[in-house]
């Protein structure tokens, strides 16, 4: 089969296969929107829940990282031993190089025993829990009792910017409470992933603390300002993915997010079918594009694979030359046309072979072989076939007029004895020649015998005239 036509079969399969894909896939969507919106909703959330959790999962290992480390721990337990700005600067630089270094927004820790709250710009101020409302954050914080805790405020250091603060209990091995460190990231970077969310799945996505206030949005007017308190009822601390279809196509689902203490709320308004739909054709036709391409190129790369096995098979392995195999199958096909008028066939034998490997070694022996080969191609390659057909035979095969042979000839004849290689000196062929005019009633067999008959007898006229024993030649 034609290369064009395999093409095209393959092609064609492909992109029924894509078309039958798509039908299958469009109408178990379909069918799974209808009968089975649970699953989906909870695989919907599966994903948003996973990325959330990796972009806030850094900032509270880098926090409880910064509560177990021994030199900073022992910065705060022996603070009294430094002087007020040997401590600042030794925090200044810890902090900053944990600022700095992550890439967050601030960095900063507070001690129990002098409420003095470092910053990554030195100290800021002393904390008053008791007297001061904006610190209450630390004496609730501390009363919890947990090892860490996400708290969403305005950083008054950074121009009242919300952030997400990710506060961790520093303690002395004994338990003793040392103080409260931690990072801020800012609300932009979980609000942007928000937005990318809800653009892809068509839906609303919230982070809520367990009575329902938005600690995280895509909008800063909701954040602790908006309640979810209706959905409240569907908030199990249990981990599981709680859903429920709310009215119409509008439906919520829920989850717990144990290592923040809040709750995913995700609303749809019916629209994630929809784009599902689409995301499946287009994952179906940039597929099927795949697919095509791929096959494009497995195809050229079995074609110029079965060329260069083809052209290996029929070709000599020292000459490059077109191999007996080569010739028989070309012979046989000239047996089954007509030859033209112009077709011209040689036969050439390479004289001294023998005694170049005798006497030199078949290094010589190859040289002198290549030799001839290269001076073959070079007269005649461009007008027909040249085929190495035994250990020092040759033949070509080629359409040319008989005056313009003669001059070819002539090309052949200077280019051999104007040869020399490296470890023999000169080359000489016999050659014999027969012209499909000369014989037009002789088949291509008739035509390579009469060329062999006139190449041995002038071999023999060669090795007369240069007193050789062609038996030790």
């Amino acid at each position: 089969m034609e290369k064009s036509r395999i093409t095209k079969l393959a092609i064609g399969i492909v992109i029924l296969c894509f078309v039958l894909s798509t039908f299958v896939s469009l109408w178990s969507l379909r069918s799974m929107a209808q009968h089975n919106m649970r699953d989906f909703s909870r695989m919907m959330a599966a994903r948003i829940y996973d990325s959330i959790r990796e972009d806030l999962a850094e900032p509270i290992f880098v926090s409880q990282t910064m509560a177990h480390d021994a030199l900073f721990i022992d910065l705060l337990r022996n603070e009294a031993d430094y002087g007020e700005d040997e401590i600042v600067a030794l925090m200044e630089r810890y902090l900053t190089s944990i600022k700095d270094g992550l890439g967050y927004e601030s960095a900063f820790a507070v001690s129990e025993a002098s409420k003095r709250y470092y910053s990554f710009s030195g100290l800021y101020k002393r904390i008053d829990p008791d007297g001061e409302a904006y610190d209450r954050w630390y004496t609730l914080f501390v009363g919890e009792n947990k090892p860490y805790a996400l708290d969403v405020d305005r950083d008054e250091m950074l121009q009242d910017a919300w952030t997400v603060f990710v506060d961790a209990r520093v303690e002395d091995a004994d338990g003793t409470l040392l103080g409260v460190c931690g990072v801020g990231v800012h609300m932009t970077g979980s609000q942007e992933l928000f937005k990318a969310l809800e653009n892809e799945y068509k839906v609303k996505i919230n982070l809520a603390d367990a009575q329902g206030l938005v600690q995280v949005d895509t909008d800063e007017n909701n954040i602790q300002k908006v309640s979810l308190a209706d959905l409240t009822a569907d908030f199990h601390p249990s981990g599981e993915y709680v859903y429920r279809r709310v009215s119409g196509d509008r439906t919520v689902i829920t989850k717990y997010l144990e290592n923040l203490d809040w709750y995913l709320v995700v609303q749809s308004d019916g629209s994630t079918e929809r784009g599902e739909i689409l995301s499946v054709i287009m994952l179906n036709v940039g597929l099927c594009a795949l697919v095509l391409v791929i096959l494009l190129i497995a195809i050229r790369i079995i074609v110029v694979r079965t060329k260069a096995l083809t052209h290996a098979s029929f070709r000599d392995q020292l000459t490059q030359l077109y191999n007996r195999r080569a010739f028989e199958e070309e012979k046989e096909r000239l047996m089954h046309s007509e030859l033209p008028t112009d077709f011209i066939y040689m036969t050439a034998d390479l004289n001294g072979l023998k005694t170049a490997n005798d006497d030199l070694g078949h290094a010589a022996g190859d040289e002198l072989i290549q030799g001839a080969a290269d001076c073959l191609t070079a007269s005649f390659g461009k007008y027909g076939q040249v085929f190495r057909i035994g250990g020092d035979e040759f033949a070509v095969m080629m359409n040319v007029s008989q005056g313009k042979f003669k001059e070819v000839k002539q090309a052949f004849e200077n280019a051999a004895a104007a040869w020399s290689g490296s470890q023999v000196k000169s080359l000489s062929l016999s050659c014999g020649y027969t012209f499909s005019r000369e014989f037009p009633s002789a088949n291509i067999t008739e035509l390579i015998r009469i060329s062999d008959e006139r190449m041995y007898a002038e071999k023999e006229r060669y090795y007369t005239q240069n007193g050789l024993d062609r038996r030790r030649t």
